[in-house]
């Protein structure tokens, strides 16, 4: 066979299984076969209700102690409140859960008790691993695949030990390279049935190893949860060094009145806690009690007894300041909250050769009004120190109809820094070839913008937007502007309307945008009609695997100037995104004037995710390669060739990176580096 048909067959492996297909090791007419068939089809065959509506009481126990650490560690996030003092605590809460599936659940917390200042939590992301969702895709939310889900059985190794009983032993590893995405241990399966018994198995994901021990429950619903699981986790990050062990009990017996909310009270705990402390956690337990309540039967309040030592570094710049520079900073009730990126957040911080680095911050806000009306205000703002611009958005939205998606949004921005090479073109036409405005910045404008619109679903297919916009841009040297008889601001108002149309329910997405501007009102001077029609489709494949695909076109019907082009899915984003906002959606080499330079273009975006494509096969380095994509855009616009570019990015436990390469028509344009940081991104 040909060596480019042997490529061929690879790459359709890739592309269809995200590795070369290989059966399980054993033949399907084989005992060890039958019981690996009869494990992946439990699921399907025993628990046909699920965990819908299930309700537990769920008792969870951390204990951790701080081998070495120095200075690194108050950056971590919720490692602040123990970069310093005592090394080893415990924590303990009882939470009511009801599931509505295993990955969404409502959980509350109805008595709690914690050894660490202000009862604070620390590194919560290791309690994820006390619930794992064995027979799903994945065993955590979005990483670890499962071996025990058919998906997955091409990438790992099985072996099956069998003996008298009704059970076997089920071990199995990686089939080819480790990865983070993979682990290894053993099962104990039911023979005839499939049904998981016992399973411990190894791995390591996001600067964290672990080693977890599970005993599944009984019975149609709770075969599917744990019935009690420990987790030994070991975290090290520069020089740190700390070793968790938590374990949960599921199906507690003692009721706690729902009128609790997280009560912080030793006392209680002590009287509903299903498994005594071991020794060491006694230990700690018992001089905290001592240290910090004289009567240990009486609520303790550990922010009482702080306050009896304050000090201004200990309580103010630490606790106020400190710990929101690397946290994020979150106010719940029942009626709302407020949450907000950590103010010193590396994930936000991104870098591309076309748009240097920028940074912003995230804040969201909602307030219910009632059970069926809300409030929502999801502001963001960044500064881009290339453009040394500092850029913002701020939408508000009235939610009044949830059933049908009605909304009313307000968005407030000025992201929109454009460029408009025909006011140049113009000012040579008029002053003659010998002006000298080339040194000048003339065609940069700040372009303000507010949009207001109400939007509602009115059936299942169809979904209309209506409203204006409103543009107020602003030169960047207005005195140039004046020196050279142009207006130092260039105003814009237009209706507005959007029709949505969703064909099916998890396809393909596609909106017609229509946009008339009328000269006039709120002093604008720009006459246009334009339209716009865009439709996209994320796919998702098993396991872990994604296809992104996005089209679409605009073009002016009507155009009294050439001054702004400005599309509305096809601009200049200045502060991109990380690696699911934008990076399978925008151009990464375009010149921005070709953004605004076209009275139509017409574009295409593809891309395919997956975890295991090219760099996870590299002895050694790939196991820390999370994710991969390859990347493939055109697109096509007045007076020049087909654009297009092309790319491959993978992500890992520290940085996102992305390599891409532009072409016009066949001829090589250039190469672009593009990365956001990923440290701590789940924490």
């Amino acid at each position: 066979m040909k060596w480019y048909r042997l490529t061929l067959i690879f790459l359709l492996g890739i592309l269809f299984n995200g590795m070369p297909c290989h059966a399980v090791s054993a033949s399907k007419n084989r005992p060890d076969s039958l019981i690996l068939q009869r494990m992946f089809n439990y699921r399907r065959n025993y628990t046909i209700g699920g965990i819908s509506g299930h309700t537990s009481y769920i008792y969870v126990k951390r204990n951790f102690h701080i081998w070495k650490r120095n200075f690194t560690l108050w950056v971590i996030p919720s490692m602040y409140s123990v970069a310093g003092g005592d090394r080893s605590h415990v924590t303990e809460s009882y939470n009511k859960v009801r599931f509505n599936d295993f990955n969404d659940y409502d959980s509350r917390c109805l008595v709690s008790f914690s050894t660490i200042r202000h009862n604070r939590h620390t590194m919560p992301i290791t309690t994820e691993y006390l619930m794992p969702n064995l027979y799903d895709t994945c065993l955590y939310p979005d990483h670890i695949l499962s071996p025990f889900n058919r998906h997955n059985r091409h990438y790992y190794r099985y072996r099956i030990r069998r003996d008298d009983t009704d059970t076997a032993i089920l071990t199995f590893k990686p089939r080819f390279l480790k990865n983070t995405q993979l682990i290894s241990g053993e099962a104990t399966v039911d023979k005839q049935t499939g049904r998981i018994i016992e399973v411990k198995f190894d791995g390591e994901y996001d600067m964290m190893r672990f080693h977890t021990e599970v005993t599944m429950g009984v019975g149609e619903t709770r075969s599917l949860l744990p019935n009690r699981c420990k987790t030994h986790l070991v975290f090290k990050f520069m020089g740190n060094s700390v070793y968790f062990n938590n374990e949960a009990v599921y199906d507690c017996n003692a009721e706690v009145p729902d009128s609790l909310d997280d009560d912080f009270n030793l006392a209680r705990m002590d009287s509903i806690r299903p498994i005594p402390l071991n020794n060491e956690e006694q230990i700690i337990r018992d001089q905290w009690a001592a240290n910090h309540q004289p009567d240990t039967t009486e609520v303790a309040d550990t922010t009482a007894t702080d306050s009896h030592h304050f000090s201004f570094v200990k309580n103010v710049l630490q606790d106020a300041i400190g710990d929101n520079l690397i946290s994020s900073i979150r106010f719940e009730n029942e009626r709302g909250r407020v949450k907000m990126s950590p103010i010193l957040d590396p994930q936000y911080i991104s870098y591309s050769s076309t748009h240097g680095f920028a940074y912003k911050i995230k804040l969201g806000a909602n307030y219910n009004i009632d059970s069926r009306r809300s409030l929502e205000f999801q502001p963001w703002c960044g500064y881009n120190f290339k453009y040394k611009k500092f850029y913002f958005t701020l939408p508000f939205y009235y939610n009044y109809n949830p059933q049908r998606n009605g909304q009313v949004m307000i968005v407030y921005g000025n992201g929109n820094r454009i460029t408009n090479g025909s006011i140049i073109d113009e000012i040579r036409s008029e002053q003659g070839d010998t002006v000298d405005i080339d040194s000048k910045e003339l065609d940069y404008f700040d372009d303000n913008y507010l949009t207001i619109s109400n939007n509602i679903k009115l059936n299942k297919v169809f979904e209309l937007a209506t409203g204006f916009t409103y543009h107020r841009r602003i030169p960047y040297e207005p005195e140039q502007m004046w020196h050279y008889g142009k207006p130092q601001t260039y105003n814009s108002f237009a209706p507005m309307l959007t029709l949505k149309i969703t064909p099916w329910r998890k396809g393909p997405i596609f909106s017609v945008d229509y946009e008339r501007g009328i000269k006039g009102i709120l002093g604008a001077d720009s006459d246009y009609e334009r339209w716009e029609f865009d439709g996209s489709l994320k796919h998702a494949m098993e396991p872990q695997r994604r296809l992104n695909a996005k089209v679409g076109g605009g073009f002016y019907t009507r155009k009294k100037t050439n001054y702004f082009v400005d599309y509305i899915h096809f601009r200049d984003n200045k502060l991109p995104g990380g690696w699911d906002d934008d990076w399978s959606g925008d151009f990464q080499l375009l010149d921005s004037r070709w953004y605004n330079e076209s009275k139509y273009y017409a574009r295409a975006h593809l891309s395919y995710e997956s975890p295991f494509l090219v760099a996870s096969w590299i002895p050694l380095l790939g196991r820390i390669f999370e994710r991969e994509r390859f990347y493939l855009s055109a697109l096509s616009i007045d007076r020049t060739r087909p654009y297009s570019e092309y790319g491959y990015g993978f992500s890992t436990r520290f940085v996102s990176i992305g390599l891409f390469t532009s072409f016009l028509g066949s001829e090589f344009q250039g190469f672009d580096c593009k990365f956001t940081f990923e440290l701590f991104r789940r924490w």
